[in-house]
């Protein structure tokens, strides 16, 4: 497997919020855009990893 898709998975961003502790709208858009990017580049490694794992078992690797 290729080692740099054996790395953990990149930290979920923490929600924005004011000083009062509030989400506003705004503030929750950013959060899950961010969310959604990073949900984004998890599937990217699983479907990376998926066709690594099917090559290696077809016996034909790199």
């Amino acid at each position: 497997m290729s080692p740099a898709l054996l790395v953990p998975p990149p930290k979920l961003p923490k929600v924005q919020r004011n000083d009062a502790g509030i989400v506003s709208g705004e503030q929750a858009h950013y959060s899950l855009l961010a969310l959604y990017d990073i949900a984004g580049q998890i599937r990217a490694t699983l479907i990376a990893l998926q066709a690594e794992t099917a090559m290696v078992q077809a016996g034909k690797p790199d």
